[in-house]
């Protein structure tokens, strides 16, 4: 039986089943051959998909996306070849039927197999070596540019020691254009393996800046900025490249982008563009080239190119003419105003532009964007209602002016933002956004100063055309700006505008109002020097609106009137400066204030902040909403217990100067009567009193605070002073002593501290360089200024004053960040009588940005650079070697320097751009001549001293 059945077992599947499914291929010959077709369909439109993907991404096909592509092709032509046989069934026999729709069904499992690849089909293409960046032809460039081109490329192709070369210029002149025709020039030649075009902008991304040099490279960077910076500079060192730097604004750190330094390696280059050329020299550019504007021929013919030739008609050529004098010669300028004036043929419409341009006195200095739209059309792209204010609001200052931070936060804080933001950080953010918005579409530029900004004359006129019309709804602006302005607007031009601004006028009183100014948000009277009366009556009732009272620096104001109450949506009140103010009324009805700034309020002997304006029975006295305080260099007093009762929402505290305001520690003395004693006045009584003494533990209270600047006298810092140090901002300390470690690491830690100065406190053996402004005075425990453990910081630091330090050996007591003094520009050292040397070999050698050294009355100090030969490096004879340590310092003064021997020891000290050298009574300085030198090879002397004139010169000096 077993045996039986196992044999029946072998017929069912060695005879039984095939037969069956041989009879199952017959039959169901059709439905295989649809399945395949189906099938490979499928494949096809997956192998279309995946070409067209790899079209549109650049890609190329990989060895096995090649093979998969040729098999899915001979799949697409086997189907074709099945379903064309299919189709003739009627003439097929049995046996050829059932081996086709056996291939059908063989070739869909195939098809089906090579569906999903599980391998890439494509890959990056291997990058050119330049990129062609699309521009108009070198042919139409004018005559100066391209010789300014042509000196460009021959500088990069020239003497291989000036591996760095600068274009500087003002904004608009064409500095882009001509690095983008550099990048161009290259395409299909040799001279270098890769070209690499990189834009950077006043805010440089580093990361976005790694990433385009990658892509241009062909490699797959990391995120983390320090391994693509190695990833890059491995590539880098294997070429012979060229990188282009356009819209540099600040020096770079090549190497920490990933950029090695061509003079290591041969024939590569680097072309900086820049406005600056300070920026060209520190970053190491030997050629710096000018790029000048147009002259009138060529600013003419330029215009006529982007114009178009109807400009040269007889009707219409003198106008036009006219409209590009206006241009002063600025590339982008001439290209914006042809395209606003490229339709225009009428005389009438043309005389109308002259007109206007004229009026607005348009002068394009400082443009640096790289493209200048139509200004209408920039506007009527903000779609923000709040960028379209601000834009509005900065045309309120006069043309040519800067517009600061302070004003930004004046404007965001009057419009509410605190209160929809809920922090004034938040606000400066957001107000940092919108104006970098607002330069991004070339609205704004930046201005002179630092962290400012300024307005086009152009864009200034756009403004004031749309708010004088008030095509967007707003109202007019009142700007009354010079010292040929004395008299103030009549009132009646005060009724219908939004914001008042009158600065340094002759004005000596405002006007009497007789009706209320419902839309004025905004009064602006800063620098009006003679400004002494604000009506009592008749002024401020009526600006019941105002959000914004600014009277910045009114010198001779010495009272405001008590209706400054009545300002209950006031929200912004800034006096600094206001030297003669002696009082102020009641400010505890301003219950909306948020911004208070009294800052050298010098006379101004009041307690403004008294327990009576925070009854808590009377809610509408109360000033609790302060987010902003600034009594700094006045003699304001603050009673004790408001700060930690009622000032809660304060974010930013200015205290240092305030003379009025004295810090202990709660076990520190003082009794009750005398820590009361500043609370005898009320507030608006103005007699002289004592100072407020409050306990500096108050201060832990203000969770919100985020900026700190403060005067700590006669107490002692220990563990209290290490949560406090985080949200300092600038301190000065005076006879305090430092008893625990941890009070002065904290020190160290507060990286948001920004200026420090220490006058004779006790304990304090080495203090933190991570500052901006540092002064060091009469302290007898500071032997060094970091002792090598300090935790490397950015380099901040600008100002250095060391003065009567007994103890101190040296300014780096051990190693010290490579970059500590790159921004270093002031140096003063006095009565420091242990110091032997100034500038020492263990001292990091970036002094790229000193400009002024004095030393004076330091009895020990023999030389002021130590070198030996391998230091400070720079071209010079053995027996001449020069060194160049100080490439922008100015002037060095060496006065009263009893021991001093040398300046450098065996070394010329090569400045440059020094332009003074002062010596004073330095006995023992008998360098003949003295080993100072400027660019031409002279000692620039100024001649304090008769010691000077009674030595031998053996070489030419030229005395002033």
């Amino acid at each position: 039986m077993d045996i039986a059945g196992s044999f029946a077992t072998l017929i069912d599947k060695y005879l039984i089943d095939p037969i069956v499914q041989s009879i199952n291929i017959l039959r169901n010959s059709s439905n295989n051959v649809e399945d395949m077709h189906e099938k490979v369909c499928e494949l096809i439109a997956a192998r279309n998909d995946r070409r067209q993907e790899a079209e549109n991404a650049g890609q190329v096909m990989t060895d096995m996306g090649k093979n998969w592509f040729k098999v899915v092709h001979e799949i697409e032509v086997k189907a074709t070849g099945i379903e064309e046989r299919h189709q003739q069934s009627s003439c097929v026999n049995f046996c050829s039927l059932y081996k086709l729709s056996k291939k059908s069904t063989d070739l869909k499992q195939k098809a089906g197999d090579m569906l999903n690849p599980q391998f890439d089909l494509t890959k990056r293409p291997p990058p050119e070596s330049v990129i062609e960046i699309e521009s108009e032809p070198t042919e139409t460039l004018q005559p100066s540019t391209q010789h300014m081109l042509q000196k460009i490329i021959d500088n990069l192709l020239g003497d291989p020691e000036n591996v760095i070369t600068g274009v500087h210029g003002m904004g608009g002149v064409g500095k882009t254009t001509l690095a983008e025709k550099v990048n161009n020039h290259f395409k299909g030649n040799s001279c270098f393996e890769t070209v690499i075009m990189v834009t950077v902008s006043a805010t440089p991304n580093i990361s976005k800046i790694q990433t385009r040099m990658g892509e241009r490279l062909g490699l797959d960077l990391p995120n983390d900025p320090d391994r693509a910076k190695e990833k890059l500079l491995v590539a880098l060192r294997k070429k012979k490249f060229l990188i282009i730097l356009d819209d540099v604004w600040d020096g770079l750190n090549l190497k920490g982008i990933g950029i090695p330094h061509p003079r290591n390696h041969n024939g590569s280059k680097i072309l900086i563009t820049s406005r600056n050329i300070d920026t060209c020299t520190n970053m190491g550019a030997k050629i710096k080239l000018k790029v000048e504007p147009l002259s009138k021929d060529e600013s003419w013919n330029l215009y006529v190119q982007k114009a178009g030739p109807h400009v040269t008609a007889d009707h219409i050529k003198s106008s036009a003419q006219r409209i590009v004098a206006k241009c002063k010669g600025l590339p982008l300028a001439i290209g914006a105003v042809a395209r606003a004036m490229a339709d225009r043929d009428g005389v009438g419409e043309w005389a109308d532009a002259v007109r206007e341009i004229e009026k607005s006195a348009m002068d394009l200095r400082g443009m640096k964007e790289e493209v200048f739209v139509p200004l209408k059309f920039s506007f009527d792209k903000l779609q923000d209602d709040m960028l379209r204010s601000l834009f509005l609001y900065c045309a309120c200052f006069p043309e040519d002016s800067d517009i600061f931070t302070r004003n930004i936060l004046d404007y965001c804080v009057g419009e509410g933002l605190v209160d929809k933001l809920s922090s004034l950080m938040a606000v400066k953010n957001k107000g940092k956004a919108m104006i970098k918005t607002l330069k991004i579409a070339s609205m704004l530029e930046d201005g002179l100063s630092e962290g400012s900004v300024r307005m086009h004359d152009m864009m200034r006129e756009l403004a004031l055309m749309i708010t004088f019309s008030g095509s967007d709804g707003s109202s007019k602006f009142l700007t009354r700006v010079g010292k040929s302005i004395e008299e103030a607007p009549h009132a009646k031009e005060w009724l219908d505008t939004t914001m008042v601004l009158l600065k340094n006028t002759q004005i000596e009183k405002l006007p009497e109002l007789g009706e209320k100014c419902p839309k004025l948000t905004t009064l602006q009277l800063m620098g009006n020097f003679i400004l002494k009366i604000v009506p009592e009556i008749n002024f401020l009732q009526h600006l019941d609106h105002l959000h914004i009272l600014d009277l910045s620096f009114s010198l001779k104001l010495e009272y405001l009137p008590n209706s400054l109450s009545c300002l209950l949506n006031l929200r912004v009140l800034r006096l600094p400066g206001c030297r003669r103010l002696r009082a102020l009324p009641a400010l505890g009805m301003l219950r909306q204030l948020q911004v208070l700034d009294l800052h050298l309020c010098e006379m101004l002997d009041q307690q403004i902040l008294v327990s009576k304006c925070f009854d808590s029975s009377n809610k509408s006295s109360d000033l609790s909403n302060l987010r902003y305080l600034n009594v700094s260099y006045s003699q304001v007093s603050i009673p004790a217990g408001v700060i930690s009762h009622h000032l809660l929402k304060l974010e930013e505290l200015y205290l240092n100067g305030a003379r009025n305001i004295k810090w202990k520690l709660r076990d520190e003395g003082n009794n009750e009567e005398e820590r009361r004693s500043g609370l005898s006045s009320d507030e608006g009584h103005h007699h002289h009193h004592q100072p407020s003494i409050i306990d500096v533990g108050e201060l832990s209270h203000l969770t919100h605070l985020t900026s700190l600047h403060i005067c700590l006298e006669d107490i002692t810092i220990s563990g209290w002073f290490k949560p406090l140090a985080k949200k300092i901002k600038g301190l000065e300390l005076k006879r305090c002593t430092f008893i625990k470690q941890d009070a002065i690491q904290a020190l160290h830690e507060s990286k948001d501290l920004q200026w420090l100065i220490i006058t004779k406190c006790w304990g304090l053996t080495c203090v933190p360089c991570h500052v901006n402004r540092l002064e060091i005075k009469n302290c007898e425990d500071t032997e060094n200024m970091l002792n090598g453990a300090e935790e490397p910081h950015q380099d901040s630091l600008e100002s250095l004053d060391l003065d009567r330090l007994p103890k101190l050996k040296s300014i780096c007591g051990g190693p010290t960040p490579l970059n500590i003094f790159g921004r270093l520009s002031f140096l003063n050292i006095k009565e420091c009588n242990r110091l032997k040397m100034v500038f020492t070999k263990r001292m990091p050698r970036l002094f790229n940005n000193l400009k002024y050294i004095t030393i004076e009355k330091c009895d020990r100090i023999e030389v002021i650079i130590e070198a030996e030969e391998e230091d400070w490096e720079l071209k010079g004879t053995n027996n001449n070697r020069l060194i160049s340590p100080f490439p922008n310092l100015i002037r060095l003064c060496l006065i009263d320097l009893q021991a001093l021997a040398d300046v450098c020891t065996n070394h010329i000290l090569h400045c440059p751009l020094i332009v003074q050298v002062n010596v004073d009574n330095c006995p023992r300085l008998k360098k003949d001549p003295l080993h100072i030198r400027n660019s031409d090879g002279l000692l620039i002397m100024k001649d304090e001293s008769t010691w000077w004139k009674g030595k031998a010169v053996e070489e030419e000096i030229q005395m002033i």
